[in-house]
C-alpha cells in the first residue's frame, strides 16, 4: 500500500454556509464533480453517518469504464466537512474540507489523503488531484453564478 496527501485551495463569492450545504448534499455532486455520473442514497447507514454509492466515469489511455464506491459524510460542522470514501480493492480517501470567512467570501480548502495498493496508486492519486482541482473551479462558478 502506498499513501499520499495533496491540498487544493479556492476563494469563492459565496457564504460559509451555502458552500457547506453544497459540500455536505452528495446528491449535486455530479453538477460539481468532473468523475461522477451517479449518486445513490444508502439504504442502511451506521449512526451519524450519511452513506452513499457513487459511481464514476474514468479512462485510462484508451480505456473508458466505470467504478462504484461507499462514500460517507463522517461529519458536518459550522465550516468543515470529513468524508470518506472506499472502493475495492482497497483504495481509502480521507477529505477533510475547511472553509474560512475571507473578505467578502471564503476559501475553501481540502485536505485530501488517499491510500491504495501500488500497482493503482499512481493513477488514483493523479486522478484524485485532477478531479478535485476542477471541482474546486466548478464549485466556485456554481456558488457564484448562483447567488
Amino acid at each position: 500500500m502506498k499513501q499520499g496527501t495533496f491540498e487544493k485551495e479556492i476563494f469563492i463569492l459565496s457564504d460559509t454556509n451555502s458552500v457547506i450545504d453544497l459540500i455536505a448534499d452528495y446528491s449535486k455532486h455530479h453538477k460539481i464533480h468532473p468523475l461522477i455520473v451517479d449518486v445513490e442514497r444508502a439504504r442502511e447507514e451506521p449512526a451519524g453517518v450519511r452513506r452513499y454509492f457513487i459511481t464514476d466515469n474514468l479512462k485510462w489511455g484508451p480505456f473508458k469504464f466505470k467504478i462504484k464506491y461507499q462514500a460517507d459524510i463522517v461529519s458536518v460542522t459550522e465550516n468543515t466537512v470529513h468524508t470518506e470514501a472506499y472502493q475495492y480493492p482497497g483504495t481509502y480517501i480521507t477529505n477533510i474540507t475547511k472553509i474560512t470567512p475571507a473578505q467578502n467570501g471564503v476559501i475553501l480548502h481540502e485536505t485530501i489523503t488517499m491510500k491504495a495498493p501500488d500497482l493503482l496508486f499512481g493513477y488514483a492519486f493523479q486522478q484524485a488531484q485532477t478531479a478535485h482541482e476542477e471541482m474546486l473551479k466548478r464549485i466556485k462558478s456554481f456558488m457564484e453564478s448562483s447567488s
